[in-house]
C-alpha cells in the first residue's frame, strides 16, 4: 500500500469538508521525497496506530479547549525558539489578554490587521465565555501578510470551534478588508 497517499487524500477531504480549514493543510504532502527517502508506509502506520488509541475530543479532556491551549503552548514556545523572529506572529498570551480586558470586548466585530497567529482573536473568545457571554456574538476578521502565521491563525479558531474571516495580504498595500467598520481593531 501507499500510506502515504491515502494520508494525503484524508487531509484533502478534512480541508473539503471543513471551509475554515481552506488553504491550510493543503501543502502537507506525505509522499514528499526528503533527501533521498520518503516517510516509510511502517512509520505512517505506526503514526496512525498511536493516535488512533486516543480521542482526541473536547469532552474527552479534564477542562475544555485543552487541544487549543496546547496549540497555544506550542506557538508561544516556537516563537521563544525563534528570538526576535517569533514576534512578527505571535504575541504573547499576556499581553493579548491585556489588550482584550481593557477594551472589554463583548462581541460585535474584531479585527486585527496584522494577526499573526490569532492570539487576540483567542483572548477575546475566552473573554466572553469568562463573562458568560455567547462567543457568536464576535465577528471575527483578521489579515496577515505571510502564509504560515495565516494557516497557524485558522487552525487556532479551528481548534476552538470558531470561524473568521481571515485573509492572505499585506494590509499596507493590499487592503482585503476597505469597508470593514469594527468595533474593536487590535
Amino acid at each position: 500500500h501507499n500510506v502515504g497517499d491515502g494520508l494525503n487524500k484524508a487531509l484533502g477531504a478534512l480541508e473539503d469538508h471543513n471551509p475554515a480549514l481552506e488553504g491550510v493543510v493543503q501543502h502537507i504532502d506525505f509522499t514528499r521525497t526528503v533527501g533521498q527517502s520518503r516517510i516509510p508506509d511502517r512509520k505512517l502506520q505506526d503514526l496512525i496506530r498511536h493516535f488512533s488509541k486516543y480521542r482526541l475530543r473536547n469532552e474527552d479532556f479534564e477542562f475544555p479547549d485543552l487541544l487549543g491551549a496546547a496549540y497555544e503552548y506550542l506557538i508561544g514556545e516556537f516563537a521563544d525558539s525563534a528570538g526576535k523572529k517569533g514576534g512578527e506572529f505571535y504575541t504573547p498570551r499576556s499581553l493579548t489578554r491585556l489588550m482584550v480586558e481593557i477594551a472589554d470586548v463583548k462581541g460585535g466585530r474584531i479585527f486585527d490587521p496584522a494577526c499573526g497567529s490569532g492570539g487576540f482573536f483567542v483572548s477575546a473568545l475566552e473573554k466572553l465565555e469568562r463573562d458568560g457571554a455567547d462567543s457568536s456574538t464576535l465577528s471575527i476578521n483578521g489579515q496577515e501578510s505571510k502564509p504560515m502565521p495565516w494557516k497557524i491563525a485558522k487552525m487556532n479558531l479551528a481548534l476552538r470551534g470558531a470561524e473568521g474571516d481571515l485573509r492572505l495580504g499585506d494590509s499596507y498595500h493590499d487592503d482585503r478588508f476597505p469597508d470593514l467598520r469594527a468595533d474593536y481593531v487590535f
